[in-house]
């Protein structure tokens, strides 16, 4: 009997298609193409970020010093805000002011008068009493007439209806009156009205100087108090 060298049977070798396993050399490349291109944009966002950041500290290093510089001046100037708002006197607060105001009413005798100033003030212990700005008036008389006036500053009493006028007083009646003073109480139920300072006036018949006035029965009557220069005009001209 021979013998032989015993071949043992090797196991079949199964074979995989290159389609079925997915392994292709075209998905590596591809896959490596992938990875590169993500590196790329990292680092280039990076950079911008570092490109960012190099211009934005320099300017938050500035800003921060010019608050740490100017530091002492707002904090004194916060001080002294504090300080003028706790020196404040709690009744002004309630204080009403009115811008170009104006003001309405009727006489005793149902005649419509009209006050405008720049500015009113009603005061903070007694608010009937008004301090005007630039005060100006309009009083219709009995007559039919009118009766305008100014002043610098004024007094206005809402339940009196009394006005006093202070500084460059000027009262000027329709039939072409006028005169100047410096102070005049006028009493708008009445239309009567008085002062005790020098007048000049001026009308259709002359000039007139005096110490004083006094504006009466309603406005038709001035009478000229005190030491009074008068001079009448003839034609037109004024007589020596």
């Amino acid at each position: 009997m021979k013998l032989g060298r015993s071949q043992s049977a090797s196991p079949p070798v199964e074979r995989i298609p290159a389609a079925a396993s997915g392994a292709t050399p075209s998905s590596g490349i591809r896959d490596r193409k992938t990875r590169t291109v993500g590196s790329v944009r990292r680092i280039q966002h990076y950079s911008r970020f570092v490109r960012l950041m190099k211009l934005l500290l320099p300017s938050v290093a500035v800003m921060v010093l010019g608050v740490v510089l100017a530091w002492p001046q707002i904090q004194f100037q916060a001080e002294r805000l504090a300080g003028e708002l706790a020196s404040l006197d709690p009744r002004t607060a309630n204080t009403r002011t009115l811008v170009n105001a104006r003001f309405h009413g009727v006489d005793t005798d149902n005649q419509p008068y009209t006050l405008i100033a720049s500015k009113a003030v009603e005061q903070v212990d007694d608010p009937d009493q008004v301090d005007l700005w630039d005060p100006e008036g309009d009083i219709a008389l009995e007559t039919g007439r009118w009766l305008a006036l100014r002043g610098n500053t004024g007094l206005y009493s809402k339940g009196d209806r009394t006005l006093y006028l202070d500084g460059n007083v000027v009262l000027y009646r329709d039939d072409g009156f006028e005169f100047h003073t410096e102070t005049a109480h006028i009493d708008l139920n009445t239309k009567n009205a008085n002062g005790s300072d020098p007048v000049q006036g001026s009308g259709p018949d002359g000039t007139i100087e005096s110490m004083g006035f006094d504006i009466v029965d309603g406005g038709r009557v001035v009478v000229f108090t005190g030491q009074a220069h008068l001079v009448l005009t003839a034609d037109g001209e004024i007589a020596p």
